[in-house]
């Protein structure tokens, strides 16, 4: 006790030097905890997805580059080369609902996307093989919630609501 008495009286008797040596533990502790939150997100923690470690990214030539409609037509047609196979691509649409307009960035994506993935639909339906035919005219929007609630604000349902939308 009598030394905790004695750390105090010399902190205080020097405060400057006491103020620098809080704020670097502060900005030490603050810097540590930052990176390994994003250290923790980025590479610790498995996707939310049902089997991450059976998770490949098929690439041509090493480079990470868009496919044809044709190749995905033919990887698809090859069933046994893979357990499962999804493609996407990332997309920014112009949408309307209700007469109001929004933009949104989102993901193109084959009809077989959250089954190979093993995420279950929360509302509506999943996308099928029949979603997947090149030349539908009518798509299908999955959102996340944060969006179906600000598409859907007028309504308590979102499923099944017709909402337009443009591919840019």
């Amino acid at each position: 006790m009598t030394d905790l008495r004695g750390a105090i009286r010399a902190l205080r008797a020097t405060p400057v030097v006491t103020t620098v040596a809080i704020m670097s533990l502060a900005l030490g502790i603050g810097a540590n905890t930052a990176i390994f939150s994003i250290l923790n997100s980025l590479l610790l923690r498995s996707l939310p997805v049902q089997n991450p470690q059976e998770l490949a990214i098929v690439a041509l030539d090493g480079v990470r580059d868009s496919w044809t409609y044709p190749i995905w037509a033919e990887v698809k047609r090859r069933e046994g080369l893979f357990a499962g196979a999804a493609a996407w691509s990332g997309a920014r649409f112009n949408t309307t609902a209700a007469g109001v307009a929004d933009r949104i960035d989102g993901l193109l994506v084959s009809g077989r996307f959250f089954e190979v993935l093993g995420v279950p639909a929360v509302l509506g339906r999943m996308l099928t093989e029949q979603d997947d035919v090149r030349g539908t005219p009518a798509g299908r929007i999955c959102c996340r919630p944060r969006a179906a609630r600000s598409a859907s604000r007028a309504s308590s349902g979102a499923s099944g609501r017709r909402r337009s939308a443009t591919i840019h």
